[in-house]
């Protein structure tokens, strides 16, 4: 072999190719672990992702069942609350006789007060006067809150009537909540 060309052999046939393949293993194996970090990453959000979307599903299929129960209510929103709580205790009055259950007053308040006008849903406010025993009261709070959810109670006066005293006097105000 010439000895001229024998440095040259060596660097370029020997030293450089074994630079060039550590050098590409060294990027492979610095490159593969960001690859690994990433496909790690991705596949966490993945799996977060269908439990989210499992969930969601699941979510989905509740709302779907209680849709009839929230367009009931909804369609309570657009009915005019005062006069739908006075045709209830009209409704309710022809069960019982005489003094056994009376509706006395009813009148919608002038200014938003209670939960109501602390909050930012519109509402308004429902004053409303009773006569008659305490099975009848109850019966006529636990139908009237049932048949209509978008009331909520704020304050109550419970008084026994002087002359007969089985019966009580009772005075309520309702917040009604509206759409």
């Amino acid at each position: 072999m010439n000895p001229h060309y024998k440095d040259s052999v060596i660097v370029f046939g020997l030293v450089a190719p074994v630079l060039l393949v550590v050098l590409t293993l060294g990027l492979g194996v610095h490159f593969r672990g960001k690859f690994e970090k990433t496909y790690e990453a991705r596949k966490e959000q993945f799996d977060t992702y269908k439990i989210a979307e499992g969930q969601r599903e699941v979510l989905q299929k509740k709302i779907n069942s209680q849709e009839p129960h929230l367009n009931r209510w909804m369609a309570l929103f657009e009915k005019a609350t005062t006069s739908a709580v006075s045709s209830f205790f009209s409704g309710f009055q022809k069960q019982y006789e005489g003094p056994e259950f009376q509706l006395t007053s009813i009148r919608r308040a002038s200014t938003t007060g209670g939960i109501g006008g602390a909050s930012e849903q519109p509402s308004i406010q429902l004053q409303l006067g009773f006569r008659g025993t305490f099975r009848a009261l109850q019966n006529a709070f636990l139908e009237l809150e049932t048949r209509m959810p978008q009331l909520q109670l704020d304050s109550f006066k419970i008084s026994v009537d002087q002359p007969n005293k089985k019966v009580l006097n009772m005075n309520l105000i309702y917040t009604a909540w509206q759409k």
